[in-house]
This record gives structure tokens, sequence and C-alpha cells, in this order.
């Protein structure tokens, strides 16, 4: 393939972004990402309230911490390796879509091919000048970063925190790097104006001084609603420029990697003439990763209806770390889960669509813009709350 990179900024450029690239994921990649990692994570701290940490964990790593400045352009040297041509601080202006291909304009250039990648993630602009009608629902999350005047404490060496004192629909985290701390948290996005003053309250409850936080930053996190266009034409959507977030965690790199390795393996097909349309891609993502994000939404709801019992639960009794590990780790997958959870699988989705239909669960987990429901009362109120 010829393939064009195009990217507004200049690399190394940063992403806002927790840097937590998964043993699931960077499986996924045909190379190693050790040369980027700055700490390599076995053990997770839990907190609700900083009076009531726990900390489990794994026999094996779970999780590569980075910075997506390293990362990200460690990523495009192994593209340009592989004879990708890049074009940087080339912000698209305009996208002109004619027979058999497509062509765009930026810094005044155009450039012409075959088909094209919306990559450019949650507040990408490539898909709406393309005239492709994305169905996004977003979430939002605040971070910033702490340089501990005598390094990274010893505490968090090799472990990671997620706190869940009350954020509705999200968490906070706690993530080291080599030199520094990366503390955030996300949620619904009607929590958006209160994430600076908890975010503040997070970083306390750590026992460090919110005044000390530098390179703070929002983003949005996108997540796929419905029919939410993968394919149009001769032109394809990957990740969070898809929607395609895990809606439990959060996490987009999975997902990312996940639907660029199906987008290539399509494009090569149909640049060769051995398809005659792109619609692979699209079935291959519904077929194979959305029933997974379908799957981790329904948890999502049911969590937060009651985070603060299912923590006092994994406290008292550590049920639910080994699927998490698991999890993590790519040895399972929320679909396995659903399996074994046999007759109870039903449960949690009558669970989740009447949260989404009753008013009072739903302000008890927080929703404002519910999915409707999927499976039970599908003749029931589908709209959301003010």
């Amino acid at each position: 393939m010829s393939v064009l990179v195009m990217d507004k900024a200049e690399f190394p450029r940063d992403k806002p972004c927790g840097g937590a690239v998964s043993i699931r994921a960077s499986s996924l990649l045909p190379f190693e990402i050790t040369p980027v990692v700055e700490r390599v994570i076995s053990r997770v701290r839990f907190t609700e309230h900083v009076s009531k940490d726990f900390e489990r964990t794994s026999p094996r790593t779970l999780t590569y911490l980075t910075q997506r400045s390293r990362l990200d352009a460690y990523l495009l040297e192994r593209a340009l390796d592989s004879g990708a041509i890049l074009r940087e601080r080339c912000a698209v202006q305009s996208i002109d879509r004619l027979p058999s291909r497509v062509v765009v304009r930026a810094n005044g250039q155009s450039f012409e091919g075959r088909t094209l990648v919306a990559a450019d993630g949650a507040n990408g602009k490539t898909a709406r000048l393309a005239g492709i009608d994305t169905k996004l629902s977003l979430g939002i999350a605040l971070e910033g970063n702490l340089s501990p005047p005598g390094g990274v404490p010893t505490a968090w060496n090799e472990t990671m925190g997620f706190d869940f004192s009350g954020v509705p629909g999200g968490y906070g985290w706690i993530f080291p790097k080599d030199d520094h701390l990366n503390i955030g948290l996300g949620g619904w996005k009607h929590v958006g104006p209160t994430l600076r003053e908890r975010l503040g309250q997070l970083v306390g409850m750590y026992g460090f001084d919110p005044k000390s936080l530098w390179g703070v930053r929002g983003h949005h996190l996108p997540l796929r609603q419905g029919d939410s266009p993968l394919v149009d034409d001769n032109i394809l959507l990957v990740g969070d420029a898809a929607g395609l977030l895990d809606p439990m965690t959060a996490e987009g790199i999975h997902a990312a990697i996940w639907s660029g390795r199906a987008a290539a393996g399509e494009l090569g097909l149909y640049l060769n003439d051995e398809v005659h349309s792109l619609d692979g891609y699209r079935e291959s993502v519904e077929r194979k990763l959305i029933p997974e994000l379908n799957v981790a939404r329904r948890f999502h709801d049911v969590f937060h209806l009651w985070p603060g019992l299912f923590v006092a639960v994994e406290r008292r009794t550590s049920l639910l770390w080994q699927a998490i590990d698991l999890l993590i780790r790519g040895d399972q997958t929320y679909l396995t889960v659903k399996h074994q959870l046999g007759l109870v699988w039903p449960m949690v989705e009558f669970l989740s669509d009447l949260i989404r239909v009753t008013p009072p669960l739903r302000r008890l987990a927080g929703l404002r813009d519910p999915a409707p429901a999927e499976r039970f009362f599908r003749r029931g109120p589908q709209h959301s709350t003010p």
C-alpha cells in the first residue's frame, strides 16, 4: 500500500491520556513497546475513601505505563519504517469525495487516495468534513501531573490506583510515570463543571498538594451509540473517532489498535480488488468488538448504581479480582464473563434496562443521557431526564 499519515501537530506531540497500555492492548501490536515503557504495573490499589483503601496483586504484569508523547512518536516511527509517508503540521481543511477516490485539502495542498481512514480521536473533524454523521455520546475527564520532590514514592513504583469516591459514571486514577505521577478523574459529561474541584480533592486524598499540579487539561470520552457509522463508502472510522471506547473503563487504546488492525486487513483486500467494498470492516467490528463493548456497557450501568457496594464486596471477599486480572491481561473477555454468569446474566440485563428507564435509578446512577433499553421495557420511556 501507499500510505500517507497526516497530523495537524508535530511529533513528538502530547495527547491527554493516562497512558496505561494493558497487556491485552499491547499484545495486538506486532512489536514490543518496551522502549517507551516507564513503569510496569502488577499491583492495583482501590479506594472508595482514603481510609478504606486495599490492594490486589497479580502474579504477572498487568499494564505498561507510558506517556502518549513517547508512545505515539514510537508508533509513528514503526509506521515510517514500514514505508508510510508523514505530513506534519498538516491540518485538514476540506474533504472532497469523488467516484473511487478521496481528495483531502490541507495547508493549501491537495492529497488524493482511494481510501481515507479517520483516526483523529474524540475531537476529530475528519468524519464531519466528509459528511459522515457520527452518533457519539461524550463523557469527560480532567487530568494533571505531580512531581514529588523525592521522585515517585516507593509505594507507587509498581502500583496504579483507582478511586470510586463518587464521580457519576466514572472514577479517579493515579498512574506513576518515570519521574512524576499522573492523576485524573472522569465521568459523565454533566459533571464537567465540578471536575476541577473534584480533582483537587482527589490529589489531597492521595496525600499531595493540589497546588503542585501541572499540565492540567481535559478531554472527551466518546461512546458509540447504536448505528453510528463505521464505514461510509471508501472511508473508515477507527478508534475514538468511531466511539470505540470501553464503557466500563473508559479505555480506548485497545479498541484503537484492534480497529486499526481490522481496518488494515480490509483495506488490503479492497486495494487489491479482492473485495468490492469495505463493508467487511464494519461486519468484523460489529461481530467481534461491538458485542464486547455492549456487555461492558451493561456492567457499567449496574456498577455505577452502587459503586460503593461493589468496592466493599471486593474489599471483604476478593470475588471480583480474578475476573479483573484476566480482563486486563486479555486472558478473558467481557463475553466470556457474560457466559460464565449463566442465568445471572439476564438479571444484569434486566437491571441495566431498568436503570435506563426509571428516573430515580437513573439519578442514582448519575445518568442524564442514557441509552435506550435494549431487551426489557422496550416500550417504556426512552427520553432522558433533564
